[in-house]
């Protein structure tokens, strides 16, 4: 980029013109051309900051870059009325992973507009974008027909808790430049990715078959009745088993012939276990419940 006012630059808060200071000293930065305008509108000119902090990311990006980009997740839902609720499926475009980005250019144009950083990840066009207050994203960087290409932006908002900790620790503003844009997570989201289309068709497949398991249940009420009511059967049979047999009491019993004693809950049927006899069997009275 060329130095002084030959940069061409104006700041977008005060459209004040910029000077691009590219030192051996200081760090490169961008300053108001006109000191007297600078004074007039400093209070007001809130994006100069953003400005040259994206004109220096543009220069610590040079020849080739290495940058962890995150996960690339997305949903699709329909309403079903019978259901009364959303039935949803989810999908995943690419997981996170680290690009090496080649043949780089810097503010180039790209679909009419100009991007920060065009580069090649393969045979696919990859492309920057810095935003931060005072810049956003254009609407055609989220569906950029025929092209073969990825997309992401990357905020620049947080950039200034970043500079102010390397002031504090008077370490260099490009080295945490650097670190930021090839590692942080937080700041990047993607806009376009060219498998978006083809991992949605497959989600919308996946929601189709989702819908019609859905609907089979409903169109099948009689098989789920029918499971309900053997359920229910069963649960009352059990119930009343367990509260026939909770009414009565434990006795001991003994036989008189065999001189064998167990313990049963039918008084009155008992049969001894070891001659097969219930004539000789004496109800020796009920076991003391002990709870």
């Amino acid at each position: 980029m060329p130095r002084g006012k030959e940069c061409r630059c104006i700041c977008p808060s005060c459209k004040t013109p910029l000077i691009a200071r590219q030192g051996n000293i200081k760090e490169w930065h961008f300053a108001h051309a006109s000191r007297s305008v600078y004074l007039k509108t400093e209070k007001e000119c809130s994006f100069s900051f953003y400005v040259s902090v994206r004109m220096m990311a543009r220069q610590v990006i040079r020849g080739q870059l290495e940058i962890i980009v995150p996960a690339y997740e997305d949903a699709i839902a329909e309403y079903i009325e019978r259901y009364d609720g959303y039935i949803s499926v989810p999908f995943t475009i690419a997981e996170q992973q680290k690009i090496s980005l080649t043949n780089i250019s810097v503010e180039k144009m790209f679909l009419g507009i100009p991007v920060d950083i065009v580069g090649k990840v393969g045979d696919f066009s990859f492309i920057i974008y810095f935003c931060h207050p005072g810049r956003e994203i254009p609407e055609v960087l989220y569906n950029p027909l025929g092209k073969r290409c990825g997309i992401i932006s990357i905020s620049l908002e947080s950039t200034a808790m970043l500079f102010s900790k390397a002031k504090s620790e008077k370490h260099s503003y490009q080295k945490y430049l650097q670190d930021f844009l090839a590692n942080d997570l937080d700041s990047k989201r993607w806009l376009f990715h060219p498998r978006f289309l083809k991992s949605k068709d497959e989600a919308k497949q996946r929601l189709r078959e989702k819908k019609k398991e859905l609907e089979k249940k409903f169109d099948n009420p009689k098989k789920e009745v029918s499971r309900r009511r053997d359920d229910s059967q069963n649960d009352e049979i059990y119930s009343n088993l367990i509260s026939e047999k909770s009414s009565k009491k434990l006795a001991n019993y003994q036989c008189v012939i065999c001189n064998v004693s167990w313990k049963n809950w039918d008084q009155g049927a008992n049969i001894c276990p070891k001659c097969g006899e219930h004539l000789y069997v004496s109800f020796k009275g009920n076991v003391e419940n002990k709870t």
